[in-house]
């Protein structure tokens, strides 16, 4: 009788493409290589090749996991809250200030600044983060033009602190500068 073996880990592909995220960080897409991901991620390339044909299908398909990953629950944090627009806000500015979930937008910019479908879906998701913000200025009661003007300050505020580098380590004060952003955008409402 044979004896049972035992299994070696195998990564799902959300974990190889976190890593990859990771590494897009700290590197750029150039420093994304699968034998160190492998390495990083404490497996053998061969978990890699179960959920990737090569390193270009896990490229290509990175783009697409940060939108989701990193908007998707941005915005649901603010459509979950049963109160008004403020509220809603509210809780956008909480949950960026708890998950800092822009710390990879750099690199995708950077990405993007060479690669035209990594452009597109930067467009796409800035697009879609100023929409949900725009939408709720409108709800508060603003014009057309208030609203995306606010819309704008309450976006660009996050992705001109990730690029200047100004966005603090420790999360409580990057809950108290969101938060206070809000206020100040919404202290008339």
């Amino acid at each position: 009788m044979e004896k049972a073996r035992t299994p070696k880990t195998r990564l799902d592909r959300d974990a190889w493409l976190a890593g990859a995220l990771d590494m897009l960080r700290e590197l750029g897409v150039d420093g994304i290589r699968v034998e160190t991901l492998a390495t990083r991620l404490g497996v053998t390339k061969g978990s890699f090749y179960w959920h990737f044909r090569d390193r270009q299908d896990l490229l290509g398909s990175l783009p697409a996991f940060w939108a989701e990953r990193q908007t998707g629950p941005v915005l649901a944090a603010g459509t979950a809250v049963a109160g008004g627009p403020v509220d809603r806000l509210r809780a956008v500015a909480e949950f960026l200030g708890r998950e800092d979930p822009d710390r990879y937008d750099n690199a995708m910019r950077a990405w993007a600044q060479f690669d035209a479908g990594v452009a597109g879906t930067v467009r796409e998701i800035d697009q879609r983060r100023l929409a949900f913000a725009t939408e709720q200025f409108r709800a508060a009661g603003l014009s057309v033009e208030e609203a995306a003007t606010r819309a704008r300050l309450f976006y660009f505020y996050d992705v001109g602190g990730q690029i200047v580098g100004d966005v603090p380590a420790a999360e409580a004060e990057r809950r108290r500068r969101s938060l206070r952003r809000v206020e100040l955008l919404t202290g008339d409402l």
